[in-house]
């Protein structure tokens, strides 16, 4: 779980690690830094026999699943990139 936070970190992310759970929350802040723009939630689980950090989708976006898997615990660095562009990914 350590080499997905260091990987968001360096991207510019904040982060909150939960090993309770499996879960690494990303937390992008607006341009004034006082409040969080968007967050995402990734946790840690078993996905077609390996471990797989998978993205937790707010409930009130009906379009997608509650969970997603997102890349293999194995890809750190392929999950920052994606959690990354999702938090900053321009929305209409």
């Amino acid at each position: 779980m350590c080499a997905l936070e260091s990987s968001l970190r360096r991207s510019g992310v904040e982060t909150t690690l939960n090993g309770q759970i499996g879960a690494v929350d990303a937390v992008l802040r607006d341009t004034t830094g006082a409040t969080p723009a968007r967050t995402q939630r990734t946790v840690l689980r078993p996905h077609r026999g390996r471990l797989w950090w998978w993205l937790r989708v707010p409930s009130e976006d009906a379009r997608a699943p509650y969970l997603t898997p997102l890349a293999p615990a194995a890809e750190p660095v392929a999950a920052a990139r994606r959690i990354h562009g999702l938090l900053t990914a321009r929305r209409d």
